[in-house]
């Protein structure tokens, strides 16, 4: 059995649980800008606004960076799937996942006993793109690198601007 045909398999395994799809479709939602949103508001009015600032930056550069990979690596979506959530474009990486473990990489700095939580998030919204159907397991996998390399990256590039991710960070 070839890697290819196995992720089919996987896709179609993990897509046959209709009970799931509430879920799915809860994670797809958040994962397409409002925890983002949330989480970047929740920095800034706690005081820590030029990490919302790197926040949002490191958000659109994982995004541009995915999509430029997308459109260069051009792998297709998965078929012979239902699709419980709309998806268009190509498929590898996943932008849910990167995002998803950018923000925990992001944040696991200052999240103190909610790293596990960030983490466990991250992992769920990945798994979920393919409960959803819209994603390979190399896609997700693929997203969640991409992530975590970027949100360290962005750690990196705040804490030589002086803008670390710290905390009881009150610089501004």
């Amino acid at each position: 059995m070839s890697f290819s045909s196995m992720e089919v398999q996987i896709v179609q395994m993990l897509n046959s649980y209709p009970a799931l799809d509430p879920l799915t479709v809860f994670l797809s939602i958040m994962g397409e800008g409002l925890l983002w949103v949330l989480i970047g508001s929740y920095l800034y009015f706690s005081g820590s606004k030029r990490a919302a600032v790197g926040f949002g930056l490191m958000l659109l550069s994982v995004w541009l960076v995915a999509t430029f990979l997308k459109l260069w690596l051009m792998v297709p979506r998965p078929e012979d799937v239902r699709f419980v959530v709309e998806a268009s474009g190509y498929s590898m990486p996943s932008i849910h996942s990167g995002v998803a473990f950018a923000t925990a990489m992001f944040l696991h700095p200052i999240a103190g006993k909610y790293k596990a939580l960030l983490w466990t998030g991250a992992l769920m919204m990945a798994i979920s793109r393919v409960f959803a159907g819209v994603h390979y397991p190399s896609d997700v996998i693929a997203g969640a690198v991409l992530g975590i390399v970027m949100g360290y990256l962005w750690i990196r590039i705040d804490a030589g601007m002086g803008i670390s991710v710290q905390k009881r960070e009150n610089k501004d």
